[in-house]
């Protein structure tokens, strides 16, 4: 009988002292728990300052001198050279663009503090790419703009953004569109007056341009080695003489590849009769393949000298290739 005795009350103080260790346990780690959301509110609260304010120090705000309001004295006093040395466009030609390109959604956000005037990112885009070297760097940029080097990103977003919308309704031709056959009649007339009535049939031109990169390219470098001994990207562009109007192009291909190779590449190497109709063919150098639609200059031969109907044909057709 004392042995039961014994053994309950063994079981009850021992179950009274789990539980007073477990009640303990429990009221510690609702204080840990406690403890580590009020660090994570802390850090949250820290990390919110933090992004407020983006900025830990003081910083020095660097000095500008904007050149912008050049542009508007040079227009005023038309003084047009300087114009086209800084921004590549005569000034109608930047007012055209200006607006075609103001109501594009890119241009407007719902923050406090409004973008440029799409006139000035403009500007500043056609600054940067059309220069290269030193003077197209972003800091020149910026200088000149009196911004931002991030506002200089900025602006050359989203001008390309606003301008690949417009990429189809300016690069084409189509010969049964009316707007196309009167620059397709206007360029004939141009060169009809720079040459002959039976040379009007070629209205169209061809020539190639490197676009120079920064450095060999990583991967197959030596492949983008041009002629000029410089790494580049090829491109082909065929345009309509009169007024330069670019009606198809081929770009990207690496700088180490022939004309001829790249010009293969074209919409209009594979598809002539979309662009052009009986007796009309387009105008090339004499890197270029002699085709029925295509008619480039004779080629010296290193044996013999070249016949005077030669020179005189490839005299003509210099003034009507640009």
């Amino acid at each position: 009988m004392s042995s039961d005795s014994s053994l309950s009350n063994f079981t009850v103080d021992t179950l009274l002292s789990l539980l007073e260790t477990s009640e303990a346990s429990f009221i510690a780690g609702l204080t840990l728990s406690h403890q580590i959301l009020t660090f994570e509110n802390t850090i949250v609260a820290l990390t919110d300052e933090v992004e407020k304010l983006r900025y830990l120090a003081a910083r020095t705000k660097a000095p500008h001198a904007p050149q912008l309001q050049l542009l508007e004295e040079w227009c005023l006093n038309n003084d047009l050279k300087k114009f086209r040395r800084k921004l590549c466009v005569d000034p109608d030609v930047f007012t055209s663009l200006v607006r075609k390109l103001e109501n594009h959604p890119v241009f407007s956000n719902n923050s406090h503090n409004p973008q440029l005037p799409v006139s000035v990112q403009l500007a500043i885009f056609l600054n940067g790419v059309g220069h290269y070297g030193n003077g197209a760097t972003t800091e020149d940029v910026a200088e000149w703009a009196g911004v931002s080097i991030g506002m200089v990103y900025n602006c050359y977003c989203r001008v390309m953004i606003a301008l690949l919308q417009l990429h189809d309704d300016v690069i084409h031709f189509d010969p049964m569109e009316l707007e196309d056959q009167q620059e397709r009649d206007r360029a004939k007339q141009w060169v009809k007056s720079r040459s002959c009535p039976e040379w009007r049939g070629g209205f169209m031109c061809v020539d190639g341009s490197p676009f120079n990169l920064f450095q060999k390219p990583g991967w197959h470098g030596e492949g983008f080695y041009d002629r000029k001994s410089r790494y580049s990207l090829s491109a082909q562009v065929v345009i309509l003489p009169h007024n330069l109007r670019i009606v198809d192009y081929v770009i990207g291909v690496p700088g180490s590849l022939h004309d001829s190779n790249v010009f293969s590449r074209t919409r209009i190497y594979h598809h002539p009769e979309t662009f052009l109709g009986a007796d009309e063919w387009i105008w090339a150098d004499s890197a270029y393949p002699s085709l029925l639609w295509c008619v480039v200059p004779f080629k010296r031969s290193s044996t013999e000298p070249m016949p005077n109907a030669h020179k005189i044909f490839n005299q003509h057709l210099s003034k009507v290739r640009i």
